[in-house]
């Protein structure tokens, strides 16, 4: 008789602690369902974020260079690109709330006359631009530097906290290289660090800056080059039309 009595005890207790594992399981479960306000609101702007992200870089018509250059990154870099989200030099392409005007480039061997951040020295680093004591490429690398104008085209203040980083400067077949923004061409250089790409707006603020790229001599000189923006930050790739936000400046 005891034992069916404890057999019976262990059965109900069984039984409870089953339900109330489910219960637990589905409190969390109704946890992670109702995100909190502070989390909701974070999910609504990262979707407008990317809402706006999907917006074509240009209206109206687009020109003949863009149609064409679109078909080349088809063609010799596998990439699928709307042409409205491509523009050439002096033509501005918008990208979420930022506006991307390359005013001017110039690639050269000589220093381009800006003093480097403290710290940044590109002696130290055998992938990259070997310099004399006056700042000139000695190695098998060009300096490519582009007047580029950014504008903040919301009615708010905003921060880009890797701004700059948007960047990279590309060509049809760049190998295992990757050419990034090395520095911007400051009177007086920010201090060098994780925040050195960081850029804070006023709203409707326009800024320019010089900036600093370089690219081997081999590439430069055998392929057409482009400035590639991607304010996303999350490298989607613009051949998937989900995430086509990337945007392109041809350059020559």
């Amino acid at each position: 008789m005891k034992k069916a009595v404890i057999s019976g005890i262990m059965v109900v207790l069984v039984i409870l602690g089953i339900g109330i594992s489910y219960m637990q399981f589905q409190g969390k479960a109704l946890q992670r369902k109702s995100p909190s306000k502070e989390e909701q609101k974070s999910i609504e702007e990262n979707d407008k974020r990317m809402e706006n992200l999907m917006l074509p870089g240009q209206e109206g018509e687009i020109d003949e260079k863009s149609e064409a250059f679109a078909k080349e990154l088809q063609e010799k870099a596998g990439l699928t690109v709307d042409p409205k989200n491509i523009a050439s030099v002096g033509s501005p392409i918008t990208s979420g709330n930022y506006s991307f005007t390359v005013d001017s480039w110039r690639a050269s061997k000589e220093s381009p006359g800006y003093a480097l951040p403290e710290g940044m020295d590109f002696n130290a680093y055998g992938d990259f631009p070997q310099v004399d004591a006056n700042g000139n490429i000695t190695n098998e690398f060009t300096n490519v530097i582009a007047n580029i104008t950014v504008e903040n085209l919301s009615d708010e203040p905003i921060t880009g906290d890797g701004l700059w980083g948007y960047l990279t400067l590309q060509a049809f077949d760049m190998g295992e290289f990757i050419s990034e923004v090395q520095y911007l061409g400051e009177e007086t250089p920010r201090e060098n660090g994780h925040n050195y790409f960081k850029e804070s707006f006023a709203a409707g603020e326009m800024k320019s800056y010089p900036v600093v790229f370089f690219m081997p001599d081999d590439i430069l000189n055998s392929q057409e080059i482009y400035l590639e923006i991607d304010t996303s930050g999350a490298n989607p790739q613009p051949s998937d039309p989900e995430y086509a936000v990337k945007r392109f400046i041809i350059l020559n």
